[in-house]
């Protein structure tokens, strides 16, 4: 039974991807001056993570720094368009 929630040319990413979501979440805690659940709950819900589940894309091979940034961007980009 194959458990990969993630995967990228056939081998399973998972521990990859959510490492790498934990590295992203604790930079918005830190850049934002948020909890833990809350940082969770804005990024969950960006599409930036929609993204970084598409695995195909490579954004999980990036660094969390390169990903926050785009989260920082994609929400900005949301302030400015309301």
């Amino acid at each position: 039974m194959n458990d990969a929630i993630y995967t990228f040319c056939g081998k399973d990413i998972t521990m990859n991807v959510c490492i790498q979501i934990r590295a992203v979440v604790d930079l918005l805690q830190e850049k934002m001056n948020i909890s833990f659940e809350e940082a969770v709950m804005l990024f969950y819900h960006s599409e930036t993570y929609k993204i970084l589940q598409e695995t195909e894309n490579a954004l999980w091979a990036e660094s969390a720094e390169y990903i926050v940034d785009r989260y920082l961007d994609e929400s900005e980009a949301l302030v400015e368009t309301d």
